[in-house]
């Protein structure tokens, strides 16, 4: 549902245009400009990377949205709904391992790109804080690309309409699962097969929220989230917590820690930047996203 051109990755986009050259900034400069102690609130200001500091959500969360999402103009509800899915697993991570671990920008955790586009930065700022957590618990927030080709309620259309030969996307899913036990990360070519691991939970609560095999069972796994259907759900009028709700569950609460949410429809100045040049024409590509319709 996502126009041709652009491409939307398994829980990371394109390594074109992703990471970038080393910054040379360490942590202790960039928290030093960046942190307000007046202010505080979970996240750091700065996160450390593998190209360097940098301010954890005008930098960080956007680049993550422009790399997952960058090429959609048209559903910002649906980029605010990665902002908050990016922002939320990448606070797990810190809650896991310590605000000084070192992030990679790629695939291996969330795809980052340098060329932050002002639509990307603007849902991120918009949403600043935000993330997602069940009974004071963060959640997993996973998300992958999902399939794209779609019906008009937003769920997928047959595997052969996705260009696989699978009958059913359930034995998709069993083929899925026996590669994870051989320890095989991609069974299938392309990305639209990670529509095995989307969750739809809109509506369900408690134990009644299916969690995704794309991860171990616990009451953390709520889901995950598929970015082609979230754009489809944002251009059907869904705002961004229903999306991740829809996702997630509908007990999933959404909260800014610390200090009162920013109105969404006041941004900062730094959101309303001039537009940079489109990035290149990636149709060619086979992960890229169908034509609307």
């Amino acid at each position: 549902m996502i126009r041709r051109g652009w491409s939307v990755m398994i829980g990371a986009a394109l390594a074109l245009g992703c990471g970038g050259p080393r910054n040379g900034v360490t942590l202790e400069a960039c928290l030093e400009r960046h942190a307000d102690p007046a202010h505080p609130a979970l996240l750091p200001a700065c996160v450390w990377t593998t190209v360097g500091a940098m301010p954890t959500e005008r930098e960080y969360v956007a680049g993550v949205v422009d790399c997952e999402l960058g090429g959609v103009r048209d559903a910002p509800a649906a980029l605010e709904a990665q902002a908050i899915a990016a922002r939320t697993y990448l606070a797990r991570r810190l809650e896991r391992r310590g605000n000084d671990t070192r992030l990679p920008l790629t695939s291996r955790f969330q795809c980052w790109r340098s060329a932050i586009r002002p639509h990307a930065r603007a849902a991120a700022l918009a949403t600043r804080d935000r993330v997602m957590h069940v009974d004071g618990a963060l959640i997993n927030a996973n998300y992958v690309a999902g399939a794209g080709r779609l019906d008009d309620d937003c769920r997928p259309r047959s595997p052969a309409a996705n260009g696989y030969a699978d009958t059913t996307w359930e034995a998709m899913r069993r083929r899925y699962l026996e590669a994870r036990r051989a320890r095989r990360r991609r069974p299938f070519d392309g990305v639209w097969w990670t529509e095995v691991v989307v969750t739809r939970n809109e509506g369900r609560e408690g134990e009644d929220v299916e969690g995704t095999p794309m991860a171990s069972p616990h009451p953390t796994n709520r889901g995950a989230l598929g970015q082609n259907a979230a754009v489809c759900l944002a251009r059907k009028g869904y705002d961004t917590e229903s999306i991740l709700r829809y996702f997630y569950g509908a007990d999933v609460e959404l909260y800014v820690p610390l200090h009162a949410p920013l109105d969404p429809l006041v941004l900062p100045p730094e959101a309303l930047e001039p537009e940079p040049p489109p990035p290149p024409d990636l149709s060619h590509r086979d992960d890229a996203a169908p034509p609307p319709g």
